[in-house]
């Protein structure tokens, strides 16, 4: 399922346009929720604690991270989730 357009925000990471949202209500920390915004791809989430600055710097940070560790945004998938912990979300 998108991300609905209304309450998200665009960001252009390395030539690519993604789509993205932070859920602050959830369990483990903040999840900041990201998907390719042409494509209906897969979804990947990065988990940061709570009280974490959420800036595009981060966002940026935690998308190519996650394409390191294999995220594929155009293709279709399951979730694909990470974390960020302690000096690594620091961007």
């Amino acid at each position: 399922m998108a991300l609905a357009k209304k309450g998200t925000k665009c960001s252009t990471v390395d030539g690519c346009r993604y789509r993205w949202v932070v859920a602050p209500d959830d369990e483990p920390g903040l999840a900041i929720v990201v998907e390719d915004a042409e494509a209906n791809g897969q979804r990947m989430v990065t988990w940061v604690e709570h009280g974490t600055v959420i800036t595009p710097a981060l966002v940026a940070h935690a998308i190519r991270r996650a394409r390191e560790l294999g995220w594929v945004p155009g293709r279709r998938g399951p979730q694909f989730s990470t974390r960020l912990l302690g000096d690594e979300a620091a961007c």
